[in-house]
């Protein structure tokens, strides 16, 4: 039987993802994008945690961004379809990492530096509020364990 190992923690996670994925998306609100195998583009806001089974897949729960071309996004990328929330409010959900071929940031590295330094009010500082893990009832919210606390899960015959 499959067990889940639900990771928040930024640097926890870097150890499983390559470090500036991790750290980077997990702490920091932004806009970025996952490319997929087929092409389309995940807009994501954030990175709210990162599940890894016991038999090897890799899932990661994000909130979604807008969906759309980003504002000041290269040629080349412009006729790709950028995938976001599929209607207002429902911004929350769980990616394969199988099916991602690259992770993107779309913030303009200087903005980024900025808030980062307390200079100007940016996306990056706003307030987030995320739901309960353990109330699966919440709209738009599946747990890739489909409601199982993973740590509560334990082989058969154990």
């Amino acid at each position: 039987m499959t067990t889940w190992t639900r990771v928040t923690d930024p640097d926890e996670a870097a150890a499983l993802l390559p470090a500036w994925f991790a750290t980077r998306m997990m702490s920091t609100r932004g806009s970025y994008g996952f490319l997929l195998a087929t092409g389309d583009v995940v807009r994501v806001s954030r990175v709210t945690a990162v599940h890894i089974a016991s038999d090897g897949p890799i899932l990661i729960d994000v909130l979604l961004d807008y969906p759309g071309v980003p504002g000041g996004v290269d040629a080349a990328w412009q006729p790709k379809h950028f995938l976001g929330a599929p209607v207002p409010g429902a911004n929350l959900a769980t990616l394969n990492l199988a099916q991602v071929i690259m992770a993107v940031e779309f913030t303009v590295a200087e903005i980024a530096e900025l808030a980062h330094d307390g200079n100007i009010a940016a996306a990056a500082a706003d307030p987030i509020a995320l739901p309960d893990p353990d109330d699966a009832t919440q709209a738009g919210y599946i747990r890739p364990d489909h409601g199982v606390d993973a740590r509560a899960v334990a082989p058969a015959g154990s």
